[in-house]
């Protein structure tokens, strides 16, 4: 039987105003440690999440090269899908074909399940939050419908990281391995309009008056451009809304 989060905030009200002990009534006040609370009570198969296809990775990789996000293990995170919120459940996302994962409570780690991508608003996975873009922007071919990194600095600034992994095949002494590199895109959401960013002059041209800010940050952090570049745009997007909230106050 599966259970959705209306019929389970009714339940517990109907246990919180009955049965339930007001101390622990207390304790699950918000929605996350009422959901975790419920589904530890009726069972997470239950629920909702498990309506997906089965997730195989035939590819054979060396070493620590794998075709998902930071890692091919599982990690904690919360998805929002099918118009409710489920936390704390076991996901990890294929930068290959731009699949969301997860590992079904109380299954082996070989067990894997596709969730349904038009099912999708957003999901978190190592602190990272994710939002499906549905629309194609017409003048960027590169902004596809897809799943985007989302650093909402302001209403009107908003910074995207598209992340992608493009594969190789190789053949060594042991047969053939496949080699996956990492290949992401930068979107900036000024005002309603999206940008795609791939140098420093695209940037200059989004902030003319923040020219002098954006050039001392690159002569300031130049190893950490050229050895992580995604924690390098997260941190001069971030400096330029500082740089332009203290001119602005």
């Amino acid at each position: 039987m599966k259970l959705s989060k209306i019929v389970i905030q009714k339940l517990i009200l109907i246990l919180c105003f009955s049965s339930i002990p007001l101390t622990l009534s207390a304790q699950i006040n918000n929605d996350q440690s009422i959901y975790n609370w419920f589904d530890t009570i009726v069972g997470k198969e239950n629920l909702d999440l498990i309506n997906g296809t089965p997730h195989l990775n035939p590819y054979k990789t060396i070493g620590d090269n794998t075709m998902y996000y930071i890692t091919d293990k599982f990690s904690k995170g919360d998805v929002r899908y099918d118009n409710q919120t489920f936390y704390d459940v076991n996901l990890k996302y294929d930068l290959f074909k731009d699949e969301l994962i997860l590992n079904p409570y109380g299954e082996s780690e070989h067990i894997a399940i596709v969730l349904i991508q038009q099912k999708i608003e957003s999901f978190t996975i190592n602190d990272t939050k994710f939002v499906k873009i549905e629309k194609k922007e017409n003048n960027l071919p590169e902004f596809t419908p897809g799943y985007y990194e989302e650093k909402k600095l302001t209403p009107d600034f908003i910074f995207y990281v598209k992340y992608h992994k493009d594969i190789q095949k190789g053949i060594n002494d042991n047969g053939v391995f496949y080699n996956f590199k990492e290949k992401n895109l930068f979107f900036i959401d000024l005002k309603n309009k999206t940008y795609q960013i791939k140098s420093k002059n695209d940037i200059i041209r989004l902030f003319p008056d923040q020219r002098k800010q954006i050039n001392a940050f690159y002569f300031m952090n130049t190893e950490i451009q050229k050895s992580d570049l995604n924690e390098f745009m997260k941190k001069l997007m971030k400096h330029i809304n500082d740089s332009i909230t203290i001119q602005t106050k």
